[in-house]
C-alpha cells in the first residue's frame, strides 16, 4: 500500500513538472531541396536540363551578383536551382530556403510585381512567363525562357508546393496595417532597410536600428487623393522604439510627414497627403 501512494505521489509530481514546462517550438523541417524538384516527364514533355545546382552563403554571389545583400537581408539559407526543356521552350524553377517564414514571406512580397495567384500560402504571377509563392520558410520561382502555357506553370508548382512541408503564417505586424486606402498587395514586410531602399531612401545609414530580427512593413496608401507610405518597426523594447524615433526625426528624411512611437512600435508617415490626414493615419497604425 505504502509503495502504491509513493507511486502515485510520483506521478503527480512528475505531471506537474512537465505541464508547467514551457512548450518549446520544433526546429523547421529538414528537407534535401533535390528531392523537391519534379523528376523528368513528371509534367508531360519537360525533362531536366542540366544538374541541380545549390547555392549557400559563401557561394550566392557566383548566382546573383551584386543582389546578394537582398536575399542575405531575410535571413538566407541557401537556394536550388534546376532548369527543364521541352522541345520548343526552358524553364528555370528557383527554391530559396530562409530561416523562418516570415523570412520567406518577407521575401515574396519584396519581389512581388504581378498578378495574385492561388498556389502556395500565397502566389503571384505574370501570366505565361513567371509563377512564384511562398510555403513554410520557402519561396519558390518558375519562369520560363520564353512564353508558355500558364497550365506548365502551374503543374511545375504544384507539385512544389506538394513536396515542401505546409505552414508559414503571415507576420503578425501585417495585420496592424489600417485597412482604408491601403494599396492592395504593395505592403513590404522587411528586416533590414536594403529592402526598402527601393521603395524609401532613408539615407542608408541604418538611423531605424535595424536588425536581422527586427519585424518591419512598409505599404503604399491612397488618402484624400493624395499618395501616402506608412512604415511601421516592432522593436524588442521601448527604449529600442525610442532611440529609433529620435533619430528619424533628426535625420530629416525627405517627404517625412508625421512619426511617432507606441510603447515597442515605430510609425511613420512619408508622402504628399495633408498633415491633418496624415497624423489620422499615424495615430490609427499606433493604435
Amino acid at each position: 500500500m505504502e509503495k502504491r501512494k509513493l507511486f502515485h505521489f510520483l506521478w503527480i509530481v512528475l505531471l506537474v513538472a512537465s505541464c508547467g514546462q514551457k512548450a518549446t517550438t520544433p526546429p523547421p523541417a529538414a528537407i534535401s531541396l533535390r528531392d523537391v524538384f519534379p523528376g523528368n516527364n513528371a509534367i508531360s514533355g519537360w525533362t531536366r536540363d542540366g544538374n541541380t545546382e545549390t547555392y549557400t552563403g559563401d557561394t550566392l554571389y557566383d548566382l546573383v551578383d551584386g543582389q546578394a545583400d537582398a536575399f542575405f537581408a531575410y535571413n538566407f539559407e541557401q537556394v536550388a536551382v534546376q532548369s527543364y526543356a521541352s522541345e520548343d521552350n526552358v524553364l528555370r524553377i528557383e527554391i530559396w530556403q530562409l530561416a523562418t517564414p516570415a523570412d520567406a514571406y518577407g521575401l515574396f512580397t519584396r519581389n512581388r510585381s504581378g498578378e495574385p495567384a492561388n498556389i502556395g500560402n500565397e502566389g503571384d504571377t505574370d501570366p505565361g512567363r513567371r509563377l512564384a509563392f511562398w510555403q513554410d520558410r520557402y519561396y519558390a520561382q518558375v519562369r520560363g525562357r520564353q512564353a508558355l502555357e500558364d497550365a506548365t506553370l502551374c503543374a511545375f508548382a504544384e507539385a512544389i508546393v506538394a513536396a515542401l512541408p505546409t505552414g508559414g503564417e503571415t507576420p503578425a505586424l501585417m495585420s496592424k496595417l489600417p485597412p482604408d486606402g491601403l494599396l492592395p498587395r504593395s505592403a513590404i514586410f522587411f528586416r533590414q532597410e536594403i529592402s526598402i531602399q527601393d521603395e524609401i531612401w532613408l539615407g542608408g545609414e541604418n538611423i531605424l536600428g535595424l536588425t536581422a530580427q527586427t519585424e518591419g512593413v512598409l505599404a503604399h496608401y491612397t488618402l484624400n487623393d493624395a499618395r501616402a507610405l506608412l512604415l511601421m518597426v516592432q522593436y524588442p523594447d521601448a527604449d529600442a522604439a525610442a532611440t529609433s524615433l529620435s533619430a528619424l526625426t533628426a535625420a530629416q528624411v525627405d517627404g517625412l510627414l508625421a512619426a511617432d512611437a507606441n510603447h515597442t512600435r515605430l510609425a511613420a508617415v512619408f508622402g504628399d497627403t495633408d498633415p491633418t490626414t496624415a497624423a489620422d493615419l499615424l495615430a490609427a497604425a499606433l493604435k
